[in-house]
């Protein structure tokens, strides 16, 4: 499937392709390989959760270097592919 952009929504964009994650041992995105680049987690990501005991996705900012721009993607976890799909990508809110 090629990526598909379905909306815009707050200055993210909507999207759903699927995503390269590198995770940490304990098991948080480290980096996410987009647009061919290496985009670094910085700051701690945030869980989205369907349950409790489940991760179902992260919202993270990231950038490819120091001066590099931040942005903020969404990941989320798609069982039937038994893989991660990026779901939005915008600006900074800063």
């Amino acid at each position: 499937m090629t990526a598909q952009v379905i909306g815009v929504h707050h200055g993210h964009r909507r999207l759903d392709e699927p995503a390269a994650v590198r995770f940490t041992p304990q098991g948080r995105p480290l980096a996410l390989r987009w647009h061919g680049g290496i985009w670094q987690v910085i700051g701690r990501p945030a869980t989205v959760a369907a349950a409790a005991a489940s991760t179902t996705g992260w919202h993270f900012s990231a950038q490819t270097g120091p001066a590099s721009p931040v942005l903020e993607f969404g990941i989320a976890f798609d069982a039937a592919s038994d893989g991660w799909r990026l779901v939005s990508v915008g600006g900074s809110p800063d």
